[in-house]
């Protein structure tokens, strides 16, 4: 009995030893991949940035904006009003959607866009940065377009009330969702001001829904992305 919980207690040493060894590897190769990009041992983004870690980050940075358009889609992916198959939803798009100078916001001094701001660089070779799957909606509506033209909006209708679903309240609560809310009517212009709009792209969905013309809704990149598609009220 003593020599097998002696082996057991052994196996279960070892097999921590052998953990800590393991993310002890993978963050000596991401300082090397943050240092050299270019290596071509940083090939495979997975061996020093799990999906893990970019999830984390991606969390990080949706908490702290939760308004930003890539973590409305963030939402509506966890509810499957968007497809995993659409090619938006995967934890890289949604980083490269947020911290890519590119296909992104830009928004590299966060946090959470720490470790792609150095390896997703000209000339890297990592898999995850240079995969064209991997990359943010295309021309996707910035945070700063959609609160502008959420600001123009509001102006002209202060009081209006838009029948929202749980998820699109769920932006105003730093991304977290309780799934036993109700749709309710909501005064989406309470919290829409030229500094914050925590539900931009909640409003112009709904303020544009049919109707593109009002100047408003001619931001630039919504004829690649309708905002009604962001919306699971309509």
């Amino acid at each position: 009995f003593g020599s097998s919980t002696s082996h057991r207690m052994a196996a279960k040493l070892i097999s921590v030893t052998a953990l800590l060894l393991l993310h002890s590897a993978a963050g000596a190769l991401l300082d090397d991949c943050k240092a050299d990009p270019s290596n071509a041992t940083c090939a495979n983004s997975a061996d020093f940035y799990p999906d893990s870690a970019v999830t984390m980050d991606v969390n990080m940075l949706c908490t702290a904006m939760p308004q930003m358009p890539s973590c409305t889609i963030k939402l509506l992916c966890e509810a499957d009003t968007i497809a995993a198959s659409s090619g938006q939803c995967g934890n890289w798009n949604l980083l490269t959607g947020i911290c890519s100078t590119e296909y992104g916001e830009n928004m590299q001094g966060m946090g959470g866009c720490a470790t792609y701001k150095e390896i997703c660089v000209s000339g890297s070779v990592v898999d995850s940065c240079i995969d064209a799957t991997k990359k943010g909606p295309a021309e996707l509506i910035t945070t700063a377009e959609a609160k502008d033209a959420a600001v123009e909006y509001c102006v002209a209708n202060p009081d209006v009330e838009f029948d929202v679903a749980p998820i699109e309240m769920a932006a105003t609560a730093g991304g977290s969702m309780d799934m036993g809310m109700r749709r309710a009517m909501t005064k989406v212009c309470e919290d829409c001001t030229s500094t914050r709009c925590t539900m931009s792209v909640t409003i112009l969905a709904h303020a544009c829904k049919g109707d593109m013309t009002p100047s408003y809704c001619q931001v630039s990149h919504f004829p690649q992305h309708p905002p009604d598609q962001y919306s699971p009220s309509l």
